[in-house]
């Protein structure tokens, strides 16, 4: 994310709000420390999409995009059938 001293934001206010519209997320510094974030409104027609989010820095892309492994079955107690497990469970 960029940053914009406060001083600069004064002078050029208009273009730092043209920027945030187009999707820049800026922070603004008040002596190099900083102070402030402006960027983009949320709105329920324009959600932050994942694409968006790594293309501004919000989150790091997974570098390999697989699906989970399906859940493994549960081990049932020993002695005991998985009916008699789920009739036990039901019953609570």
């Amino acid at each position: 994310m960029e940053r914009i001293a406060l001083r600069e934001l004064r002078n050029q206010a208009s273009r730092v709000v043209r920027r945030a519209r187009g999707g820049e997320r800026l922070i603004i510094t008040v002596d190099g420390v900083p102070a402030a974030e402006i960027g983009p409104v949320k709105t329920a027609e324009r959600a932050t999409s994942l694409d968006e989010l790594i293309a501004t820095g919000g989150v790091v892309a997974p570098r390999v995009r697989t699906a989970p492994p399906p859940p493994g079955p549960a081990p049932a107690p020993s002695g005991r059938s998985s009916s008699d497990v789920l009739r036990e469970l039901r019953e609570r």
